[in-house]
């Protein structure tokens, strides 16, 4: 128990708040949620890379608040009101892998991180993109697929902001269905997928969507998005004539 209680006085010491690992899906999207306290609202936000802290390199970094920041695949956000920035990681590859850190620059003290350990895999389960076309009024019907090691975490769907920066979310099922509106969830746990129907569609539900997964612990909250969906609304009349 002593043992235990200097390794925590420790770890805030060195301004560590905590550490944990998150999994990504080759060619698809991370956002990982990084929290700190009430005191740091007013800080800069960073996301870096490398082995040491002190010598790991910026991938993204911004002063703005409640407001987007991108640089290549990064993007950053931070949720003032929430406490936490949230990181967003596209298009990633296995030489994504490696060591974060999730900081909060403060210029007279030492700063406040997160360590961040990123895994890439290969999920021979899932489609990295699909194509799906319905017709203007009627019903979509989009199956997901997910690896086994993610079947109790939440179900999560989102729909690409037309800058292709961010995801905005559509549907989650915590359980093992969800309605939302127009949008419904159901998960089949034992054949490792979820179906999300989307009903009375319009000419605006055309776009590109994401398939994902999210695991959520206390202060430990990231999202994989794993299989592309692009979802293409027509009119009957739109269709080609067959001879």
């Amino acid at each position: 128990m002593r043992i235990l209680l200097i390794v925590i006085l420790l770890s805030f010491m060195t301004g560590c708040l905590s550490s944990f690992t998150v999994t990504g899906s080759s060619g698809g999207t991370v956002i990982i949620y990084c929290h700190y306290s009430t005191e740091d609202r007013s800080h800069e936000k960073y996301f870096c890379l490398g082995q040491n802290r002190l010598r790991c390199k910026d991938q993204i970094r911004t002063g703005l608040r409640n407001t987007w920041k991108h640089s290549g695949r990064f993007s950053l956000y931070d949720n003032t009101g929430g406490k936490y920035f949230k990181v967003i990681i596209r298009q990633l590859t296995r030489q994504d892998e490696g060591t974060y850190w999730c900081g909060v620059d403060k210029p007279t003290l030492l700063d406040s991180y997160t360590k961040i350990e990123l895994e890439v895999k290969k999920d021979d389960c899932c489609e990295k993109s699909v194509t799906e076309t319905a017709f203007l009024g009627g019903e979509a019907t989009i199956r997901c697929n997910y690896p086994e090691d993610h079947e109790d975490d939440i179900k999560y769907f989102c729909k690409e902001s037309n800058d292709f920066k961010t995801c905005v979310y559509m549907i989650a099922a915590h359980q093992t269905s969800a309605e939302a509106g127009r949008f419904s969830v159901s998960d089949n746990r034992g054949e490792r997928f979820y179906t999300v129907n989307i009903s009375d569609l319009t000419e605006d539900d055309t776009g590109t969507y994401w398939c994902g997964v999210e695991t959520s612990r206390t202060e430990q909250r990231y999202i994989t998005l794993i299989t592309q969906v692009k979802l293409l609304v027509i009119s009957e009349f739109k269709l080609p004539l067959s001879h």
